[in-house]
């Protein structure tokens, strides 16, 4: 398992990248296309952490998160 790498769903400069890099400095934040493939690479080992929305500011409820969250 990466003890340093945190995986987000998007670009970099994204909200979730963007709270990654503030909440873990010391982790390095690991884009995902998915929010599948960043539950993926926490199961794996691949990275130790995610930040993972489960709201925002424009649409309200992040509604594919709450299908993943019981698998996690």
């Amino acid at each position: 398992m990466s003890a340093k790498k945190i995986v987000f769903q998007g670009e970099p400069g994204a909200n979730s990248h963007l709270a990654s890099r503030d909440a873990y400095p010391d982790h390095e934040p690991v884009p995902c296309a998915t929010f599948e493939d960043a539950f993926a690479a926490i199961g794996t080992g691949e990275a130790a952490l995610g930040m993972i929305p489960i709201e925002n500011s424009v649409a309200g409820r992040v509604a594919d998160i709450h299908h993943l969250l019981p698998d996690s």
